[in-house]
Protein backbone atom coordinates (compact mmCIF):
# COMPACT_ATOMS: atom_id res chain seq x y z
CA UNK A 1 0.00 0.00 0.00
CA UNK A 2 1.37 3.35 -0.98
CA UNK A 3 -0.77 6.21 0.27
CA UNK A 4 -0.59 9.75 1.14
CA UNK A 5 -0.25 10.29 5.25
CA UNK A 6 -4.13 11.37 5.61
CA UNK A 7 -5.27 8.19 4.26
CA UNK A 8 -3.13 5.27 5.72
CA UNK A 9 -5.33 4.59 8.58
CA UNK A 10 -8.34 3.71 6.40
CA UNK A 11 -6.57 1.81 3.69
CA UNK A 12 -4.62 -0.45 6.35
CA UNK A 13 -7.94 -1.02 8.34
CA UNK A 14 -9.47 -2.20 5.19
CA UNK A 15 -6.63 -4.79 4.03
CA UNK A 16 -6.56 -6.05 7.64
CA UNK A 17 -10.28 -6.28 7.99
CA UNK A 18 -10.82 -8.06 4.61
CA UNK A 19 -8.71 -10.65 5.35
CA UNK A 20 -10.68 -11.59 8.69
CA UNK A 21 -13.39 -13.88 8.63
CA UNK A 22 -15.68 -16.21 10.83
CA UNK A 23 -14.42 -19.08 8.72
CA UNK A 24 -11.05 -20.86 9.00
CA UNK A 25 -10.80 -20.63 5.29
CA UNK A 26 -9.98 -17.16 4.98
CA UNK A 27 -7.86 -17.04 8.30
CA UNK A 28 -4.65 -16.93 6.64
CA UNK A 29 -1.60 -14.87 7.80
CA UNK A 30 -0.76 -12.01 5.83
CA UNK A 31 2.04 -8.89 5.16
CA UNK A 32 1.19 -5.60 5.14
CA UNK A 33 3.57 -3.26 3.91
CA UNK A 34 2.63 0.41 4.06
CA UNK A 35 4.46 3.20 2.97
CA UNK A 36 2.99 6.67 3.23
CA UNK A 37 4.86 9.83 2.29
CA UNK A 38 4.40 13.25 4.27
CA UNK A 39 5.88 16.46 5.17
CA UNK A 40 7.69 17.11 8.21
CA UNK A 41 5.68 19.51 11.05
CA UNK A 42 8.53 21.31 11.95
CA UNK A 43 10.72 22.54 8.07
CA UNK A 44 8.14 21.17 5.78
CA UNK A 45 10.66 18.43 4.28
CA UNK A 46 9.27 15.69 2.49
CA UNK A 47 9.43 12.21 3.95
CA UNK A 48 8.06 8.88 4.13
CA UNK A 49 7.72 5.69 6.48
CA UNK A 50 7.57 2.07 6.32
CA UNK A 51 5.25 -0.39 8.32
CA UNK A 52 5.53 -3.92 8.11
CA UNK A 53 2.38 -5.34 10.28
CA UNK A 54 2.98 -8.83 10.44
CA UNK A 55 -0.67 -10.22 10.73
CA UNK A 56 -1.34 -13.67 11.71
CA UNK A 57 -5.11 -13.46 13.06
CA UNK A 58 -5.82 -15.98 16.08
CA UNK A 59 -8.17 -18.61 14.34
CA UNK A 60 -5.24 -19.97 11.61
CA UNK A 61 -4.12 -23.13 12.40
CA UNK A 62 -1.32 -23.92 13.75
CA UNK A 63 0.60 -25.11 10.62
CA UNK A 64 -0.56 -21.92 8.50
CA UNK A 65 1.19 -19.74 11.89
CA UNK A 66 4.09 -21.68 11.97
CA UNK A 67 4.61 -21.41 8.12
CA UNK A 68 3.82 -17.76 8.47
CA UNK A 69 6.85 -17.21 10.70
CA UNK A 70 9.55 -19.10 9.23
CA UNK A 71 8.35 -17.20 6.11
CA UNK A 72 8.26 -13.93 7.91
CA UNK A 73 12.04 -14.33 8.53
CA UNK A 74 12.79 -15.29 5.13
CA UNK A 75 10.94 -12.25 3.56
CA UNK A 76 12.63 -9.29 6.11
CA UNK A 77 15.89 -10.74 4.90
CA UNK A 78 15.20 -10.37 0.72
CA UNK A 79 13.77 -7.71 1.25
CA UNK A 80 16.60 -5.90 3.55
CA UNK A 81 14.28 -3.28 4.25
CA UNK A 82 14.15 -0.81 7.28
CA UNK A 83 10.43 -0.56 8.10
CA UNK A 84 9.01 -0.52 11.54
CA UNK A 85 7.59 -4.29 12.29
CA UNK A 86 4.31 -4.93 14.01
CA UNK A 87 2.86 -8.42 14.86
CA UNK A 88 -0.25 -8.26 15.26
CA UNK A 89 -3.04 -11.40 16.11
CA UNK A 90 -6.27 -9.57 16.44
CA UNK A 91 -7.68 -6.51 14.78
CA UNK A 92 -7.86 -4.75 18.31
CA UNK A 93 -3.96 -4.88 17.81
CA UNK A 94 -4.29 -3.39 14.49
CA UNK A 95 -6.63 -0.42 16.18
CA UNK A 96 -3.77 -0.30 18.56
CA UNK A 97 -0.95 0.32 15.97
CA UNK A 98 -2.52 2.57 14.21
CA UNK A 99 -3.58 4.75 17.13
CA UNK A 100 -0.41 5.29 17.79
CA UNK A 101 0.75 5.96 14.00
CA UNK A 102 -1.87 8.33 14.39
CA UNK A 103 -0.65 10.04 17.44
CA UNK A 104 3.34 10.00 16.48
CA UNK A 105 4.39 7.46 19.01
CA UNK A 106 5.00 4.80 16.83
CA UNK A 107 8.88 4.18 16.26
Amino acid sequence: INAEYGGYQRRVREEVVSTQSTGKSNAQPRWVLFNFEFETAVDKRPTDKSIFIKWCPETSTIKNRMVFTTSTKGLIDYLNMSATNVQADSIDEIKEVLGKLESGNLK
